[in-house]
């Protein structure tokens, strides 16, 4: 009757849309349990809507007989158990892998009870009180909880019923169950003297035709005035509050928003994880990319070039949910990053300045430096110009903008260094500070002056197996150290001044954004200290064999 009413109505909907008008109905449904009154809408009102909707949806969903729909999966029992009342203790019990719920058992109570089939929507729900009984006593809200539950598990079986329509009709029929459990809680909270009659309740409200607008087949528009505000509450915004106005605006917003984060993020590993190797426009960027590196390498280092041409065919046909994994990604993303720092800058800018989907992503191949500082306040010496220092690494990568990222670590204790190295990707690990014959200095919480050894660093640098080069730009560094626990490690030899540190850091950075090896930006950091009339004898590197 009611998909009858309002068939023009539904005609346009989809079956979605019909299934949001029911789930906001039925959102009525809590306000026994939360006590929250609604202007026109009683507990009686809600149940009644909640039918008015449900109605409808199987009708769009093309169920001809809602009782033998019912029946089949509740025939005056409880499907599960097969009892009445049900029996809570033996109720959806699972044995092994197989569930107590026995279809063929159930099909058997559906013909053996079908002379016991209700005929009126008060006889469904006393037929419901006689399986499922409620009390007062009863755990508050249980029947809208689980409604809510079902409801979600009927959403699914909306999404997947053009290719798997069985799902719906039992979930259809728990739903419907659910609403009955609502009613039959709503009637204990009656007084002695008030009665429920859902038949009637309902079609005070359907009367065979539209109430509001009079008419057999429902005339009323689209969006009715009264059903604005129901259940949501408005939130009053200005004209110029931010809101979404013109969508093509807001899509190439958001399209702007995607690439700067997507740009700014670097070849992190715990990016690398979720990245889809294996598909879409980064397959396409990195395979495009794998070939482009390999026709540049092709005169210098035919064996990289080789091994990037196997890896674009590798990644072009690998199988969809295979290239994701995190070990995948950085196998892939190391030989990419082999193959970049080969590259003269001049090629590298070249591939960046070509744009397209290789261009694009050449950004993931940037160095990561860790720049690592702490300065606690020592009586007997002035504090450190770890300012200049940063000053002198930033400007160094300002003529190749987009070849580096800098992660700075400020005033750093233990835990935020192991964090850091823990959590994410780097080329370089500077440090900026004080040391001693035992280890560098970093804070504790309160700021405080803590050491860690050589050794506890040693183990901390030894877990990333990315960092190609240790610097420690702090007194007495290579005094402590005798086994290199890094491919380069640079470090300070007895009392350094700032000036020393200050012109290596400057030199070094200047190679690395020339794209230059640790050695090589070794060599520049020296050429640096001694053109400044400084004592390049004070800086030191080990290197591992």
């Amino acid at each position: 009757m009611t998909a009858f009413i309002y068939q023009d109505a539904n005609l346009t909907r989809s079956k979605e849309a019909t299934f949001l008008h029911f789930v906001e109905v039925c959102g009525m449904l809590t306000q026994l349990d939360r006590k929250k009154k609604r202007v026109k809408v009683d507990p009686a009102s809600a149940i009644c809507k909640a039918l008015g909707w449900y109605f409808p949806l199987l009708a769009k969903m093309g169920v001809g007989s809602v009782e033998e729909l019912l029946f089949l999966k509740y025939p005056d029992a409880c499907p599960y158990c097969r009892q009445k009342p049900h029996n809570d203790g033996q109720c959806k019990l699972v044995k092994g892998a197989e569930k107590t719920v026995s279809h063929a058992e159930v099909l058997e109570l559906v013909e053996r009870n079908r002379s016991r089939m209700p005929a009126s929507l008060d006889e469904w729900r006393l037929m419901f009180a006689s399986i499922y009984p409620r009390s007062l006593n009863a755990q508050p809200g249980f029947s809208s909880v689980a409604l809510f539950e079902e409801l979600g598990e009927l959403a699914e079986a909306i999404r997947v019923f053009d290719r798997y329509p069985h799902y719906f009709y039992g979930e259809a029929a728990d739903v419907f169950s659910y609403i009955m459990g609502v009613a039959n809680e709503y009637v204990l909270t009656l007084e002695d003297e008030e009665t429920f009659d859902l038949d009637a309740e309902f079609l005070s409200r359907y009367p065979g035709l539209c109430i509001n607008c009079g008419s057999r087949t429902c005339m009323c528009p689209s969006v009715p005035a009264a059903t604005v505000g129901r259940m949501a509450k408005e939130m009053r915004i200005g004209t110029n509050d931010r809101r979404i106005i013109d969508y093509d605006a807001f899509s190439s917003d958001g399209e702007a928003v995607a690439k700067r984060v997507f740009d700014g993020a670097g070849f992190d590993a715990r990016i690398a994880r979720r990245l889809p190797f294996d598909r879409g426009d980064l397959n396409v960027a990195l395979t495009q990319l794998s070939f482009r590196l390999a026709n540049a390498l092709d005169g210098t280092n035919s064996e990289l070039a080789g091994q990037l041409r196997g890896q674009a065919t590798g990644i072009g046909r690998a199988e969809r949910g295979t290239a994701s994994r995190e070990d995948g990604a950085m196998q892939v993303m190391a030989l990419l990053q082999q193959a970049w720092g080969a590259l003269d800058t001049g090629v590298k800018q070249q591939i960046r300045n070509e744009g397209g989907t290789s261009g694009d992503i050449s950004h993931l191949l940037e160095k990561r430096i860790l720049v690592v500082t702490a300065n606690p306040e020592r009586e007997s010496k002035p504090a450190l110009r770890i300012d200049r220092e940063i000053r002198a690494i930033r400007e160094a990568f300002k003529q190749s903008p987009g070849s580096v990222h800098i992660e700075p670590l400020m005033a750093a204790t233990i835990d935020d260094f192991r964090r850091a190295l823990s959590s994410q990707r780097f080329d370089i690990v500077h440090f900026a500070g004080h040391a001693d014959l035992e280890g560098i200095s970093l804070l504790d919480e309160v700021g405080n002056e803590v050491v860690m050894t050589y050794h506890s660093l040693g183990e901390l640098i030894g877990r990333q197996k990315t960092i190609q080069c240790v610097l420690l730009n702090a007194c007495h560094t290579m005094e402590g150290i005798s086994d290199p626990f890094a491919p380069v490690i640079v470090g300070m030899m007895d009392e350094t001044d700032d000036d020393e540190a200050i012109a290596f850091a400057t030199g070094f950075y200047d190679a690395v954004a020339a794209g230059r090896s640790a050695d090589e930006a070794y060599d520049e950091g020296i050429l640096s200290v001694r053109t400044k009339d400084l004592n390049p004898h004070l800086i030191s590197r080990l290197r591992r064999k």
